[in-house]
């Protein structure tokens, strides 16, 4: 490009800022607008963020009367008839925690005289 050609974009270039400088509204009227909608949105995200409470508040407040039926607790209490067969022997003995002091295997009391 040549150095006139430079000027005529800069002359256009500087008319269509001044044009569009001319249409737009001015800043603080742009500022107080986004003031407002701020000031609206916080409004709805404060609405928004208690309707879940209000709704477990409903909810709990109209919640239905809790039946006191035993038949679920039996249910969960049910073990199969082969149950058993799943059972380690010795459970007993490997649930506890020795204790300081004290023998692992305790000795069982003596027998009464044995005939000879």
């Amino acid at each position: 490009m040549s150095l006139p050609d430079d000027n005529d974009l800069r002359t256009h270039f500087a008319n269509l800022r001044e044009e569009d400088r001319s249409t737009a509204p001015p800043f603080g009227r742009t500022a107080a607008y986004v003031s407002a909608f701020s000031r609206r949105r916080s409004f709805v995200r404060i609405a928004f963020a208690a309707m879940p409470i209000l709704v477990i508040a409903v909810l709990l407040a109209v919640r239905t009367h809790r039946s006191n039926d035993a038949v679920p607790r039996q249910l969960a209490a049910w073990s199969s008839p082969t149950a058993f067969l799943l059972e380690t022997p010795g459970k007993q003995f490997l649930n506890q925690t020795p204790r300081l002091g004290e023998p692992l295997i305790h000795i069982l009391p003596a027998t009464q005289d044995r005939p000879k």
